[in-house]
C-alpha cells in the first residue's frame, strides 16, 4: 500500500500551509512536519519551498504530487476489489466532507438498507473522506469511480460543466450567516435594507449562478459591502465569527459553527443538491442510483 506520508505532503499541497494540513488530518503540526521532512531526506527530495506566508511546492513536489493522487486512487481499487472478495458484497463509496455532509442521503439510509441488504450481490454503504478544497474536490468531481463513486453536493441547474449523472435530492436556502457578535443576529429574518453598513463576505463572480443572483440582489444596495472570499472553509467562519462581518452560506450549515447563526433573507433563492455518480457507472452504483431515486420521490425542499 501507499506511503501514508503522502497524506501529509497533498494536504500540505493543496492548502500551502502546514498548519492547516495538520488541521485537516487532525494531527499536530510538528508531527505533520516530521512526516514530510522524513520523507524528503529518505527520499532525497526538496518537496517544499518554506516561507512566513506558508509553503508552496518545488518542481519535483509537483511531479510527486501529480503522481501521488494515482499511486492512491491504484491502492484504494486494490484494497476495493480485496474487500469484496473478502465480504462478498459491493461497496459504494460516499465521499463526505466538513462542507458536504451529504445529509439529503444519510436521511434516506434507513429505508435504502434494506433494498441494498437484498441486492445481490449485497451494497453496503462506505464513508470516504473528501477534500473541501477545490482542487482536491473538483479532481474528485471529475474522476467519479476512481476513488470516490458519490457525492452529494450544490450543483448549477444552468452552468455545469463536470463529467457526472446528477440525481437532485433536496434543495436548500440561501441565507445570511451572521456572527452572534453582530446586532443583526437575534432577527428572524433579514431584508436587504438592513444589511446597510454590513460587509458581507461570499465568492466572487462566477461562483455558480445561484451564488451570482444572491451577489446581483446584494449589490442592488450600494451601502452593502461585498467581499470577494477565496473559497469556502472553517477559517471563514472563524473570520466572520471574530470580524462580525456576514457570510454568504447554505441551510445546510446550519450547525457549522456555534457563533454564526443562519438566518433566512427575503428572497427565494435555493440551492438545489445531488447525488452526483460517473456518467459510465458500474452496475452496483446504477442500482444504487435508482433505489435512492425511487425512495426520494419528488425534490424536497429543506430549511
Amino acid at each position: 500500500m501507499y506511503d501514508r506520508r503522502l497524506d501529509a505532503i497533498l494536504a500540505a499541497a493543496e492548502l500551502g500551509s502546514f498548519g492547516r494540513a495538520a488541521a485537516r488530518l487532525h494531527i499536530s503540526t510538528p508531527a505533520l512536519i516530521k512526516q514530510v521532512t522524513g520523507f524528503e531526506r529518505e527520499h532525497r527530495l526538496t518537496l517544499f519551498h518554506r516561507g512566513r506566508g506558508g509553503v508552496t511546492l518545488t518542481d519535483s513536489g509537483t511531479a510527486l504530487v501529480a503522481d501521488a493522487r494515482d499511486i492512491i486512487r491504484d491502492c484504494e481499487h486494490a484494497l476495493r476489489r480485496a474487500r469484496r472478495l473478502e465480504h462478498g458484497g459491493e461497496s459504494i463509496r460516499i465521499g463526505v466532507s466538513l462542507l458536504r455532509p451529504a445529509t439529503a442521503l444519510l436521511d434516506l439510509w434507513p429505508r435504502l438498507a434494506p433494498a441494498m441488504a437484498a441486492h445481490r450481490p449485497p451494497i453496503r454503504l462506505e464513508l470516504v473522506p473528501l477534500s473541501d478544497a477545490p482542487d482536491g474536490f473538483l479532481y474528485e468531481l471529475d474522476h467519479l469511480g476512481d476513488t470516490v463513486d458519490v457525492v452529494v453536493t450544490g450543483f448549477s441547474r444552468n452552468d455545469w460543466h463536470h463529467p457526472c449523472q446528477v440525481l437532485q435530492l433536496a434543495e436548500y436556502r440561501l441565507c445570511m450567516g451572521v456572527p452572534l457578535s453582530n446586532p443583526l443576529a437575534n432577527r428572524a429574518r433579514l431584508t436587504l435594507n438592513e444589511l446597510a453598513g454590513q460587509r458581507v463576505h461570499l465568492p466572487p463572480v462566477g461562483g455558480g449562478d445561484v451564488m451570482d443572483e444572491a451577489r446581483a440582489i446584494l449589490a442592488g444596495n450600494p451601502d452593502v459591502t461585498l467581499v470577494d472570499l477565496k473559497r469556502y472553509e472553517f477559517d471563514v467562519f472563524n473570520e466572520c465569527a471574530q470580524s462580525g462581518d456576514l457570510l454568504l452560506a447554505k441551510s445546510i450549515w446550519a450547525n457549522f459553527h456555534p457563533s454564526i447563526r443562519l438566518i433566512p433573507m427575503d428572497w427565494d433563492i435555493t440551492v438545489p443538491y445531488g447525488l452526483l455518480y460517473s456518467p459510465t457507472p458500474t452496475s452496483a452504483v446504477r442500482d444504487f442510483a435508482a433505489a435512492v431515486a425511487e425512495i426520494a420521490g419528488p425534490t424536497t425542499q429543506r430549511p
